[in-house]
């Protein structure tokens, strides 16, 4: 089975994350509440909060089935956001995806490509069903799940406290293919 591998799209370069990216992750994302609104966990204070989960996001790489990317921009090399499996079953074949970008990246189309290359990805190694979820409230991210192919499934009704306190739904999306599909072992990326 393969882990993360480094993928490439037009404008993104996806690569495993270094100890040394802490700081620039802390400035993109980990830090801003804009970006923490619609996740599941609070805004670091400081970027040693940001050095500790990913100390623990590279010590998961010795896993298999680990996959997680850092997403740059493939000119630059600057770093816009990450995307990964934050839950899988191996038994069925099944895979979430999740993702994060700093806010001066969204509305760029970013998110959709890397969104695009990594179900087509995980895909070829064999994963029959990538799903992601988003809080209801945020549409952007439903509108990238659309973009990158998948198909809306479900409202999960009340599954979610936001950062109001309030309960809110969760929208799934998902890509299937037919499992007894062909893969493509030799796919370059």
């Amino acid at each position: 089975m393969k882990n993360t591998v480094e993928l490439m799209t037009d404008r993104l370069h996806l690569r495993k994350i270094k100890s040394d990216d802490y700081k620039e992750i802390f400035e993109c994302w980990t830090s801003n509440p804009e970006v923490c609104k619609y996740v599941t966990w609070d805004v670091h204070k400081t970027n040693t909060e940001t050095k500790e989960i990913v100390d623990l996001w590279i010590n998961e790489y010795a896993n298999d089935y680990t996959f997680r990317w850092l997403v740059t921009l493939k000119n630059t090399k600057e770093i816009i956001g990450m995307i990964d499996v934050i839950n899988k079953n191996i038994q069925y074949m099944t895979a979430e995806i999740g993702y994060c970008y700093g806010q001066k990246y969204w509305g760029k189309g970013y998110a959709t490509e890397a969104l695009t290359k990594v179900i087509d990805f995980l895909h070829s190694v064999g994963f029959a069903t990538v799903y992601a979820e988003h809080f209801k409230s945020n549409i952007a991210s439903g509108k990238v799940m659309e973009k990158a192919g998948m198909q809306y499934e479900a409202t999960l009704r009340s599954r979610v406290i936001n950062k109001f306190g309030k309960r809110e739904d969760v929208c799934v999306y998902s890509s299937v293919i037919d499992s007894d599909i062909i893969k493509n072992e030799n796919k370059t990326y």
